[in-house]
């Protein structure tokens, strides 16, 4: 990030130092596209809750248009539309909507949504919920909604302090999402080193937009002599900012509009830094601007510290005619990156910042959609949520867009664009899908580091008390969460391009037979390599990278790429899977996020397993032996077999099959090396 640290006079006249970005957030943005939209849908008036954003200057323009701002959903008429501002509401607001049939349209920014799912999280899983921010702020009286026989709100690090909870509580933190990431920071610490084991989102939960204008603001304050931020006085991030100022030593004030500036504030100061709130409009900026130049502040200078590049949709049923449905094709972008990466910028790091994006936005909208009808509806949903969110490689939705790249797509607006994050995006969905089952079949406790959906579910089962059997409960609740994401993953999937529907229909039947033929193994340890490397290839090198990378060639329109693709794909796919063996005989479940040596526990017969059983007697009777059997003294055989340096040699020779197929491809510029690279690191990982 490009930040002076110095305060700089300019030579003969005064300066402006101008923050970027500053302004309309995606948030703000999408919640005002909403309102826009609703009056052209469905015409004048159109009611909103409260002010949809906090800025009397957007408020007074809608109104002008036909809106009709309220302060309670019960003042609006039975039957009229109705719409939620951005900083959301409590599910209480939402059962008097219903009461009242009002046509409701939800304009609560998605980040807030993503805190309003983790109270009604946290909430079930029977903790005490500490929620930091103003007790007065819409945003904390609509989370504190949620589960308000279970949430405390805590303003400030006097009240982190002070906050006592019964021995023994099980606590979770949530916080505003416009607060200070300093502040914040500061009142987790307390709240950790008071209450070990509580857990929480922490910063994850600061608005993206709120942090970069608290930096963006650092930024101009060191080199500044004043700085005014414009936003209104009831913004709680346009006053983080004058803070954030304040803090870093150079006095600032809120400039709600151009009218309450006082050029007095400014005298003796030759450089004054200027930004605006996450909800201010520009043209205020703007105008403010002129009456500086008015008072001799012409040299303007653009203090650039971050790229925004978020983009959130308006819900569903808001498209105006000619437009797609809003779930035919992703239009939104995620993230923001420091100054000068522009054009540099890799492209498949954007789309698969727009991928991950498109499941989160997908899985907001289904778990609000379902939240709404009763929040157990919700609980699959967000199990899905969950573990997308844990992370992983993301190694499925990056060999698809690779493919796409390499075979000459490109981010130009396009259909095929849309179509591979879609593509991308659903296979991330099937890989949760598969997971989620594999994970019952295996009994696995843990995955990326967090108990399994299934050993979650049945310890809530159990601590409930609730009927029947604990065990049953927590396997059958992650067999559904997957069914859910196996139909997610179909339906953002769904147009595809017909070259991409066939490849998609063989990628998601191979994973499934694969799985079949994967829990044969299991039940009948007679050792056939042959078999095991068929289950390996089927079940997780095929879906993890040769499928993958089809659907990107077939969205790009390049059948001829698909030899090279399946011989590249195949060969870095059996050794992506030998590697997961060796991991899981012989790896680091700190390392893996996964306990090591289930499957040589149990004796499952993968691709490993099944080479040394077959060259070694003493392992091939320890496998036979099943649940009798010393997982450690399989192990030791297995490596007294020398089926680890075979391994590992079979993983060497797959690499070269893998850089070979690729030699004569006609690929774009640079990707042939990229691919090249990428095997390596698929193959060598965690060695």
């Amino acid at each position: 990030m490009a930040i002076a640290v110095e305060k700089r006079k300019q030579k003969g006249g005064k300066k402006v130092i101008l923050a970027e970005p500053r302004g309309f957030c995606a948030g703000v943005e999408r919640a005002i596209e909403i309102v826009e939209r609703a009056l052209e849908i469905h015409g004048a008036p159109v009611y909103v809750r409260k002010e949809i954003v906090h800025n009397q200057h957007v408020v007074r323009e809608l109104e002008e248009r036909g809106t009709i701002f309220v302060d309670s959903e019960t003042e609006v008429p039975e039957g009229a539309v109705c719409i939620f501002s951005a900083h959301g509401v409590s599910p209480q607001v939402r059962e008097n909507a219903a009461g009242r049939q009002l046509n409701v349209i939800d304009a609560t920014c998605p980040l807030v949504s993503k805190v309003h799912q983790e109270a009604r999280r946290y909430a079930r899983d029977e903790r005490t919920l500490l929620l930091i921010g103003h007790a007065d702020h819409e945003e904390i009286e609509g989370t504190y909604g949620e589960a308000p026989d279970r949430t405390l709100i805590v303003e400030d690090v006097e009240e982190a302090r002070q906050v006592e909870l019964p021995p023994g509580t099980e606590a979770a933190f949530l916080t505003q999402t416009t607060l200070s990431l300093d502040d914040t920071s500061e009142i987790v610490d307390i709240l950790k080193e008071r209450f070990p084991g509580i857990v929480g989102a922490g910063s994850e939960d600061i608005c993206y937009a709120s942090q970069n204008r608290q930096n963006a603001i650092k930024a101009i304050a060191a080199r500044s002599d004043f700085v005014l931020v414009v936003g209104a006085t009831n913004s709680s991030n346009s006053i983080r900012m004058v803070e954030v100022a304040e803090a870093h030593g150079t006095p600032a004030r809120l400039v709600p509009s151009v009218d309450h500036f006082d050029p007095a504030w400014l005298e003796g100061a030759e450089t004054v830094g200027v930004s605006s709130g996450a909800s201010a409009p520009e043209v205020l900026v703007q105008q403010l601007m002129e009456r500086l130049a008015t008072l001799g502040y012409v040299d303007v200078e653009s203090e650039v510290t971050a790229k925004e590049t978020v983009v959130f949709r308006p819900p569903s049923g808001l498209e105006l005619p000619g437009e797609q449905a809003a779930d035919d094709e992703s239009t939104e972008t995620a993230g923001s990156s420091p100054a000068g990466g522009g054009a540099a910028e890799d492209d498949a790091g954007k789309l698969l910042a727009r991928t991950v994006e498109r499941i989160e936005v997908l899985l907001r909208d289904e778990a609000d959609r379902w939240g709404s009808v009763d929040t157990r509806a919700a609980q699959p949903v967000e199990a899905i949520a969950e573990l997308v969110a844990a992370g992983g490689k993301r190694l499925r939705p990056t060999f698809c867009i690779s493919g796409y790249l390499a075979a000459g797509g490109r981010l130009d607006g396009s259909a095929a664009e849309g179509a591979v994050v879609n593509a991308a995006a659903g296979v991330e969905l099937l890989h949760t899908f598969a997971l989620l089952h594999d994970d019952v079949l295996g009994n696995a406790p843990t995955r990326r580091g967090k108990p399994t959906a299934h050993v979650k579910h049945a310890g809530i089962h159990e601590r409930h008390g609730w009927a029947g059997e604990s065990r049953r409960y927590g396997d059958s609740f992650a067999i559904v969460a997957g069914d859910l994401a196996f139909s997610y993953a179909n339906k953002i999937t769904r147009h595809l391009p017909g070259a991409a529907r066939d490849v998609w229909a063989y990628l998601s039947t191979e994973v499934i037979v694969g799985r079949q033929l994967d829990m044969a193994l299991a039940a009948e340890p007679a050792p056939d390599p042959d078999l095991a490397r068929w289950v390996a290839v089927c079940k997780s090198g095929q879906y993890t990278i040769h499928r993958p990378m089809a659907l990107g060639a077939a969205i790009a329109g390049r059948e001829d790429l698909r030899e090279a693709y399946e011989a590249y794909g195949v060969a870095v796919g059996e050794a992506f899977q030998l590697r997961d063996d060796l991991l899981d005989a012989f790896g680091d479940s700190e390392a893996t996020g996964k306990p090591a040596g289930p499957d040589v526990s149990e004796h499952k017969m993968n691709l490993l397993l099944a080479l040394a059983a077959g060259k070694d007697a003493d392992v091939a009777a320890l496998v036979t032996d099943g649940e009798n059997g010393d997982p450690d003294r399989l192990r030791a055989a297995m490596l007294a077999s020398g089926v680890r340096q075979e391994a590992e040699d079979r993983i060497d020779e797959l690499v070269q099959t893998a850089r070979k197929a690729l030699e004569g491809a006609p690929l774009a510029d640079g990707w042939r090396e990229r691919l090249d690279k990428m095997a390596q690191q698929v193959a060598y990982r965690g060695r």
